[in-house]
């Protein structure tokens, strides 16, 4: 008799005992030396060599090193530990957070147990042994997808679960009568937790009003208090360095949307986070894109049956455990009732939604399953065996489809990760992966071996500088245009940039490569994913015919939705290509098609309610707006969907009252000059031609528009090396009485002046040397202005450079020569002119501010 609780003692120690042995095979085989999640990984990861090097919480990659604020240290300080041993080793960082998700599993189990235990004890039961609601309900956890997934990260999901798993064990356990010890951990625990992440603050919130209505609870409001004045203290710290935290957005979110607008968008992202939790519920349910089938190489096989059916069954689990809560409501019931409550009201107030923000609710709300069933069952009575037995059967059928549903999506992800880690010349080659697999820590040991210390980046993912050890600022470049791109570039002063490749078609604005007139960008590395592009100064102020055709993109696109029709990333990257290229009832038919299959994206959802403005379909439109609004990511689009809408509203109104009176010549005229101009001034040099070109065949009535015309074409054709096409529109211009037509000519007059005092000078004709200098030297600056003011600033830094060639040791030319190179970040040749300025001025005061520029930007990162 004796030896049969021990058996069944020692089965419950081996089964979860095999099953954290399974799963920690499923994660290592999903190991790499990739991060994935942008910026937080990479972020965590420096900053916790940061903390390391006793700087404290800072930004070891950003000049200055400045204070770190928008994220809390808690995830940093865990691999601390990782960062002593070996710095930036992104493996010993997946580790910490592997050991974190077995501590959770293993906890998820004993907690289930615990609150089993309870019951059993109640009932004056044995509660030892194999408990298989608790395994059934570990097991479920342990190889959902999302599980696997964020304990392959770098992220604070799962060190986040198991703290609070942690917290609610403690409670369960120690309820009424904890010890010196449980408090001084449950207090620990408590203070970390939104050090981890800024939404512990639920659980905080919740224990606190769980706590305080028990006399025999008040000694765990230590913890509370304690937690509280440590989040205190860090939105101080915040505040006082003028950094935005969650809260502080979130109530400038209220600001701009008012009460009424704040309450819509509270309902519309309860919706949201509901399916989004009942998606983390029922991995690969239908309705939406998981977040780890991006890291899945063939299509992601959704589960089968309509969406209502999972929301529906979804409701029914939560209330399941809901019910479960109020029934242990001496067991922590309550407190996690109040987080489930809490969390979910502020997630509402947060205007970003994003899919991962709900999964630390599941081992929660799962935990509280077996409880709830338990509770209900004793409300209902199964009269026949028969009937019972046919129940469980239907429950086990549809558990063993649906585990083996789980097994396939997790044997996908491994099997990638595993092809990638194998063969990966093949992998990236045949496969045509999708971005989440651009090794950027390869590209980083590029930069680190081929670029200066103070080299500094502009990146797409934090995740180069773990290895680069370079300055790098981050910039969405799906998102930018010339002018933007150009300003970050001269605030950074950066000299290279770092990019998906070109088979992520909508990365970069491709067009630049060829067609910038103030940079040459040029590509000296491309694998795996990745390219890197060199900055220069374009001497010539013209574009080249070399790395980019207008067709390149969307031919790229097609090729791949082809080869692989089910993916998402090639999906959003035909639409986005199709939009650029004005195929707007291709797009709308094919966005249309991908919605009927049950495919949602906020992104998919924008371009196609923007084709449906330009195809004039206002009022489907604005309903296509409005349901992006709910979606997830919806945020990063905030603009482009505001002004959508009310681009979308103008335009219906104007339907309604529009009148019988056709829009003039000069109107369209002035449109085409507005489109060109934009187009010219983004570095579309070949659309702005096209657009002049046909609005010039037009013949506009007015002479001042043609002129403009005229004159803008002129620009055109001298950014394709087309002089004398350009000066016989300028002349067709002059006639109309343009002005600026009458300057360019004057700017081309002075470029030929200036060529011809050159070659005199090269020439070394000494009856003229010394006249033609002093005229050189008065053109050359007159020129170089002319060419900054036309955009063209590196045909002005040639310029200097070929004159202090021939004219040495002048300071007006050194000074201009000097400007240029800092306005390339050309540091070498910018040293090298500022010593001989303070050679020949040594007292001139703007010395010592350039001086103290140069010495700013040589600065070199501590990593």
């Amino acid at each position: 008799m004796k030896g049969n609780p021990q058996s069944l003692f020692r089965s419950h120690k081996i089964g979860i005992i095999a099953l954290l042995v399974i799963f920690s095979s499923m994660a290592m085989a999903r190991w790499n030396q990739l991060y994935f999640f942008t910026p937080d990984s990479a972020r965590y990861v420096m900053m916790a060599k940061s903390i390391a090097n006793g700087s404290g919480y800072r930004e070891i990659d950003t000049p200055g090193e400045p204070l770190y604020a928008h994220r809390p240290p808690g995830m940093s300080v865990l691999l601390t530990p990782a960062a002593l041993i070996a710095p930036y080793n992104v493996l010993l960082a997946k580790t910490t957070v592997l050991f974190a998700a077995l501590a959770l599993i293993t906890l998820l189990y004993q907690y289930v147990r615990q609150l089993h235990a309870t019951e059993t004890v109640l009932a004056n039961q044995s509660s030892t042994g194999l408990y298989w609601p608790a395994l059934l309900i570990t097991g479920l956890f342990a190889i959902n997808p999302y599980t696997l997934f964020f304990s392959t990260l770098v992220m604070s999901e799962i060190p986040f679960m198991a703290c609070s798993l942690g917290i609610f064990y403690l409670l369960a356990i120690r309820q009424d009568q904890p010890g010196k010890k449980d408090l001084l951990l449950f207090t620990s625990l408590l203070i970390f937790l939104p050090f981890l992440r800024t939404i512990g603050v639920a659980l905080v919130l919740a224990i606190g009003l769980w706590a305080i209505v028990r006399r025999k609870r008040w000694p765990w409001l230590t913890g509370v208090a304690c937690s509280l004045l440590a989040s205190g203290i860090w939105m101080y710290r915040n505040s006082a360095l003028e950094k935005s935290g969650y809260s502080s957005i979130a109530l400038k979110e209220i600001e701009s949307q008012g009460i009424l607008g704040t309450l819509i968008g509270i309902f519309q992202r309860c919706i949201t986070h509901f399916e989004s939790f009942c998606q983390k519920l029922f991995p690969d349910m239908p309705g939406a894109a998981p977040r780890y089938s991006r890291m899945i190489l063939d299509e992601n096989h959704f589960l089968p049956g309509p969406v209502w059916f999972y929301l529906i069954l979804g409701g029914l689990v939560l209330t399941l455990s809901l019910y479960g809560m109020i029934k242990r409501r001496n067991q922590g019931g309550t407190a996690a009732l109040g987080y489930v409550i809490l969390s979910l009201g502020m997630l509402s107030l947060w205007p970003w939604i994003q899919q991962r923000f709900t999964l630390p609710l599941l081992p929660i709300v799962l935990a509280f399953v077996p409880a709830g069933w338990s509770a209900f069952a004793q409300h209902i009575e199964i009269s026949r065996p028969q009937t019972r037995k046919v129940m469980i059967t239907a429950f086990s059928v549809f558990l063993l489809l649906f585990c083996s549903k789980l097994i396939q999506t997790d044997y996908r992800l491994v099997n990638a990760n595993l092809q990638m880690v194998t063969h990966p010349n093949q992998f990236y080659r045949d496969q045509l992966p999708p971005n989440q697999f651009s090794n950027w820590t390869t590209a980083g040991e590029w930069v680190k071996q081929n670029t200066s210390p103070d080299s500094r980046l502009i990146t797409r993912r934090a995740d180069v500088a773990t290895t680069g050890q370079r300055y790098q600022t981050l910039d969405f470049f799906e998102t930018t245009n010339a002018e933007k791109l150009h300003q970050k570039i001269q605030d950074f002063s950066a000299n290279y940039l770092v990019s998906f490749d070109r088979n992520t078609v909508s990365a970069f604005p491709w067009h630049l490569l060829d067609q910038d007139l103030v940079y040459r960008i040029t590509p000296v590395y491309d694998k795996q994913g990745v390219m890197i592009l060199k900055l220069e100064p374009n001497r010539s102020g013209t574009i080249r015919h070399k790395y980019w055709h207008a067709d390149d993109s969307l031919a790229i696109a097609r090729d791949a939705i082809e080869r692989f029709p089910h993916r998402l990333s090639f999906q959003v990257a035909l639409t986005q290509q199709l939009f650029a290229a004005g195929h707007d009832a291709e797009l709308i038919e094919y966005v249309e098609s991908l919605q009927q299959q049950g495919i949602q994206d906020v992104r998919l959802t924008n371009l196609l309610a923007w084709s449906l403005i330009k195809t004039q379909r206002y009022q489907k439109a604005i309903r296509e707006f409005e349901r992006a609004f709910a979606m997830p990511d919806q945020k990063m689009l905030r603009r482009d969907l505001v002004q959508g809408i009310n681009l979308a509203q103008k335009s219906l109104e104007a339907q309604y009252h529009a009148t019988d009176q056709q829009q003039s010549d000069s109107s369209d005229n002035n449109k085409d000059l507005k489109r060109a101009t934009t187009y010219f001034r983004l570095s579309h040099i070949e659309r702005a031609e096209q657009i002049l070109v046909e609005a010039i065949k037009k013949g506009p009535p007015y002479q001042e528009g043609l002129g403009k015309l005229h004159t803008l074409l002129a620009k055109v054709y001298l950014a394709e090396n087309r002089k004398a096409d350009a000066v016989q529109e300028l002349q067709s211009a002059v006639k109309s009485g343009n002005t600026d037509a009458h300057a360019l000519l004057q700017m081309l007059e002075r470029e030929e002046k200036v060529e011809n005092l050159i070659k005199i000078l090269e020439n070394k004709h000494d009856d003229k040397t010394r006249q033609s200098m002093e005229r050189l030297l008065s053109e050359t600056v007159d020129l170089a202005q002319s060419y900054e003011q036309n955009g063209i600033p590196g045909k002005a830094l040639h310029l200097m450079e070929r004159a202090n060639t021939l004219i040495p040791n002048k300071p007006q030319l050194l000074k201009l020569l000097l400007k240029y190179q800092q306005f390339y970040a050309l540091i070498p040749e910018a040293e090298e002119t500022l010593l001989q300025l303070q050679k020949l001025t040594p007292h001139d005061p703007d010395l010592a501010k350039e001086a103290q520029k140069m010495k700013s930007r040589k600065q070199v990162p501590r990593f």
